[in-house]
């Protein structure tokens, strides 16, 4: 659940935003992030396959694949206004 009213101002996020989550996560639920990604219009959700909540230790390759493509794709992007 998110806490308070913190999901009522996610909406307000311009900033290109990476949400990765384990796709077997039982801390922060995928279910969880997908309902990040529908309150932040730029964000793109990656769950990892076999991934934990400590995806970046379990599956560090797929994890530094994963920022090293969404940084790829962010450049050059135009700046969001806010």
């Amino acid at each position: 659940m998110m806490v308070g009213k913190l999901k009522d101002l996610l909406h307000r996020i311009t900033t290109p935003t990476l949400i990765l989550v384990g796709e077997e996560d039982a801390v922060t639920l995928p279910e969880m992030a997908d309902r990040l990604h529908e309150r932040i219009a730029s964000s793109r959700l990656l769950q990892l396959p076999h991934g934990g909540h400590m995806s970046n230790l379990e599956q560090p390759e797929a994890v530094n694949a994963a920022i090293s493509t969404f940084l790829d794709e962010m450049r050059g992007a135009p700046l969001q206004a806010e």
